[in-house]
């Protein structure tokens, strides 16, 4: 039987046999839009599903979660979500490429309510993830990753931890008011000479220099 949870920013709809977290949620929800500085001016829609394959039965999608920000929905087989969300939110500024549409995602996967603070990716830092495939010749270079079909091509598993580093260390660096400016000018199909232009007017910085600051973090953890 479905059923309904309503809270100040969502509406949990569930079946009667699984289990929501809203208090979670909407702690990491503020914490989320103090991140941002964006206002949300409705209930985000929050479709909870038992686990891939009741979200396969219903939607069609086999995967753990997805975004509908033009619905402001999200559908998640996880009780509460620090990812999906992401995408919801961050539209409301600019949709870039997938990789760093991506990558915003991962890079906010904090858990406020107990104190996580380093973003994780498979119960694991996602800068130790990075490190890892940088260290072990596994990551691509930047440039063969950021243009949307390049993101795509390559092994999720892998590719969004390292989108994830790469954007984080950017906020960290250079800070969310400037990856801000960067999602206002992108576009999901921008070419790299785009990506490049915007990346360089939004942070002050050549996206090769970058490339160069970040390896150097991963290389000193």
């Amino acid at each position: 039987m479905p059923v309904e949870t309503a809270t100040a920013h969502y509406v949990f709809h569930s079946v009667q046999t699984d289990a929501v977290q809203p208090d979670t949620q909407e702690v990491y929800h503020a914490w989320l839009i103090g991140q941002l500085g964006v206002p949300v001016d409705r209930a985000i829609n929050y479709y909870k599903y038992r686990d891939r394959a009741h979200m396969n039965q219903v939607t069609g999608k086999v995967t753990n979660g997805w975004a509908d920000p033009a619905g402001y929905a999200l559908h998640s087989i996880w009780p509460w979500d620090n990812h999906e969300v992401v995408h919801v939110v961050s539209a409301l500024i600019g949709r870039p490429t997938d990789f760093f549409n991506e990558g915003i995602a991962v890079a906010m996967q904090m858990d406020p309510q107990h104190d996580v603070w380093e973003p994780m990716w498979n119960s694991r830092s996602i800068h130790g993830w990075a490190s890892d495939y940088h260290r072990n010749r596994e990551m691509p270079a930047l440039v063969d990753m950021i243009e949307t079909d390049d993101f795509r091509r390559l092994d999720d598993t892998k590719s969004y931890p390292m989108a994830g580093s790469f954007v984080r260390f950017m906020i960290d660096d250079r800070g969310m008011e400037r990856m801000k400016a960067f999602f206002r000018a992108g576009s999901r199909d921008a070419s790299r000479a785009d990506i490049d232009r915007q990346f360089n007017v939004a942070f002050g910085i050549t996206l090769q220099d970058a490339e160069k600051r970040w390896f150097s973090f991963l290389d000193a953890r």
